[in-house]
């Protein structure tokens, strides 16, 4: 028997699962506020629950009017070896408005990571605390 045939399934399906991570992004709700994620260096920055729910797409949040609490995890030094740093964090915003965009903005200095919630004219609206980090 030709083992072949049966090595095509696993590659074809790592290779969807990895397309659709690095899809393009969907169009923006008018109804709801947009929160894109901005990290430095080689950290990867993925957006992971809102008000405790798991979302479907750690590129970004998206939002309806009103009080939110948006869950990050920073993977730092994201190469995927043994120094890369977990690091958790949240932010806590009140006035999330219809149709706007905002970013979350990752910023490391030595141990100290945190990230600042920006809105569309670039004006600070919300920061974190401290992220907790931990070796990944």
């Amino acid at each position: 028997m030709n083992l072949k045939p049966l090595l095509l399934i696993p590659t074809l399906s790592l290779a969807l699962l990895l397309t659709a991570c690095a899809g393009p992004m969907p169009k923006q709700d008018p109804g709801e506020a947009w929160i894109g994620l901005q990290e430095e260096g080689n950290s990867d920055l993925m957006a992971e629950r809102v008000d405790g729910k798991n979302i479907n797409d750690g590129r970004y949040f998206e939002v309806t009017p009103g009080a939110h609490k948006l869950d990050v995890t920073l993977y730092e030094g994201a190469t995927g070896d043994e120094n890369e740093v977990d690091c958790q964090g949240n932010v806590n915003y009140q006035n999330f408005k219809a149709g706007e965009r905002y970013k979350l903005v990752e910023s490391s200095l030595g141990t100290h990571v945190s990230a600042t919630l920006v809105d569309a004219s670039g004006k600070e609206v919300a920061h974190t605390a401290d992220f907790n980090c931990m070796p990944g």
